[in-house]
């Protein structure tokens, strides 16, 4: 078992930085689940769009990055899988998306019809977009994200 699973999309990462922004953010992620096993913790990075490792998970492996409806299928199989303490998605939205949630208070003064957030990761209900489905959150979640839209992986 792990104590805490990080999670991201490696297609969509080497989208964004290349093959050495990947290696880069890779070399990074390495080092923090080192620096947390000098803490007790023990921890994975899984890719949500690996076929193999979703398969090992139960789940089917996100094709689409930008699909929250497939991200959140993912997220719940690697955790009903791996139960972990923490879960940290590593990316901005346009590394894994924000779910879509519809806005119960959009009027004239709020305009926004939908509001985008990570609550649904931290529940065990399958995906929806609306927010009342989500009351329980059993998860506990963290996004270490970077720039929406970058192209320099240091930050």
């Amino acid at each position: 078992m792990h104590d805490k699973i990080i999670t991201t999309n490696r297609s969509a990462l080497r989208a964004k930085y290349g093959l050495v922004g990947f290696d880069a953010i890779r070399n990074a992620v390495n080092y923090l689940i080192a620096a947390d096993a000098r803490r007790g913790l023990r921890s994975r990075l899984v890719f949500l769009d690996d076929a193999t490792t979703m398969k090992r998970h139960g789940g089917r492996a996100v094709t689409d990055a930008t699909d929250p409806r497939q991200n959140k299928a993912a997220v719940d199989a690697i955790c009903r899988k791996t139960n972990p303490e923490y879960l940290m998605i590593l990316g901005a939205p346009d590394v894994v998306p924000h779910q879509d949630l519809r806005n119960p208070i959009a009027t004239g003064d709020d305009p926004d019809r939908t509001v985008p957030g990570d609550l649904p990761y931290s529940c065990e209900a399958p995906y929806s977009r609306d927010v009342a489905t989500f009351k329980g959150p059993t998860r506990v979640v963290g996004r270490l994200p970077d720039l929406t839209g970058g192209t320099e992986p240091s930050h």
